[in-house]
């Protein structure tokens, strides 16, 4: 066989550990560990987990009150708290946060989590690991293992969550901006699209997606977006791009895209990722996979579901170059949902 005809299986191939990878993973599922930096973490979506993704890995970590997670420096991170209170100190500076609180912690930054409430901290956390081992340019320095907090920093403290640099490190979920369309359509003001599956919409890119907030999701609190400045974060390799919320018995807009994940925070529901029927519920962490699975999003339960939304910024380069063989397509506004 020549390098040639690898090149021609290659398809075939990645098609096939497509329809055999993982789809979903319920909080049930989990198995936590203990390592030097955390007390108890546990893989989501990886490679490990079963899943095939482009080489970015979505950790869950928690932190008992009194307690600190080790102190090292690694590679861009993002990320999201789940729940619980507390401070992080990168580079040197403190920055405090609370349930749904949204951090990027830049290449290479020295970083370390304090929880100080009286509950435990539970966060969700983004890394590229294996993209940046393939390319050789990993590294993790463990400086500090995980432990009791004898002492409280004594470090400058961040009031606008923003580092020297001018970059946004930490944004509260309060100061998130709604880019969702629910109440602008109850009142009549958004003119919803033409659109169908025999007649999709091609975004071609965000700023062209983010015409369809408005018909795609009732709200969609924005947090991040890789090569943007969004609330001030600057992002590379991977993004929490926000929160999108679907009303009870709604199903969102059905659309097509490169690589996702998602983790569910509430709700009860499935995805049609496909041709699979995915069921999810609170503390799920599914894969959109790429490079163009038609998609759609239903809760069949009585309160919201609310998703974060996780993208790797390989997606994006690829989302560029690949646009005229598989674009970014919009092929159903959301509506009501009957539970089946």
């Amino acid at each position: 066989m020549t390098f040639y005809d690898e090149w021609l299986g290659h398809w075939d191939r990645a098609e096939l550990e497509r329809q055999r990878s993982r789809k979903a993973i319920h909080a049930e599922e989990l198995e936590w560990l203990e390592t030097r930096q955390d007390s108890q973490v546990a893989l989501v979506i990886a490679q490990e987990t079963g899943f095939r993704t482009w080489g970015s890995e979505t950790i869950l970590s928690k932190i008992e009150p009194g307690e600190k997670t080790g102190c090292h420096r690694h590679g861009e991170e993002a990320i999201y708290i789940v729940e619980g209170e507390g401070f992080s100190v990168v580079n040197g500076v403190r920055y405090d946060w609370k349930t749904g609180s949204s951090m990027a912690i830049p290449f290479g930054a020295t970083h370390q989590h304090f929880n100080t409430g009286d509950t435990t901290a539970t966060y969700l956390s983004v890394m590229s690991v294996r993209l940046e081992a393939f390319c050789g340019l990993h590294f993790t320095e463990q400086l500090e293992d995980h432990g009791k907090i004898a002492r409280i920093p004594d470090v400058e403290i961040s009031a606008d969550g923003f580092d020297q640099a001018g970059r946004r490190i930490r944004l509260h979920i309060e100061d998130a901006p709604d880019l969702g369309g629910g109440k602008a359509q109850a009142a009549g003001l958004v003119d919803v699209p033409e659109v169908s599956e025999d007649n999709p919409i091609v975004v071609g890119d965000l700023v062209g997606m983010e015409k369809l907030f408005q018909v795609h999701k009732a709200e969609l609190l924005e947090f991040m977006r890789i090569g943007k400045d969004r609330n001030g974060f600057q992002v590379h390799e991977q993004e929490i791009s926000g929160i999108l919320v679907d009303p009870p018995y709604e199903r969102g807009g059905k659309h097509a895209h490169m690589e996702a994940h998602l983790y569910v925070l509430d709700g009860e529901g499935y995805s049609i990722v496909g041709d699979d029927k995915v069921p999810w519920k609170k503390g799920t962490g599914l894969v959109i996979p790429g490079p163009q699975t038609p998609h759609q999003h239903v809760n069949e339960s009585a309160v919201p579901a609310r998703m974060l939304r996780i993208a790797s910024g390989i997606r994006y380069f690829f989302e560029k170059a690949a646009k005229e063989e598989w674009p970014y397509l919009y092929l159903q506004v959301r509506e009501g949902a009957t539970t089946s």
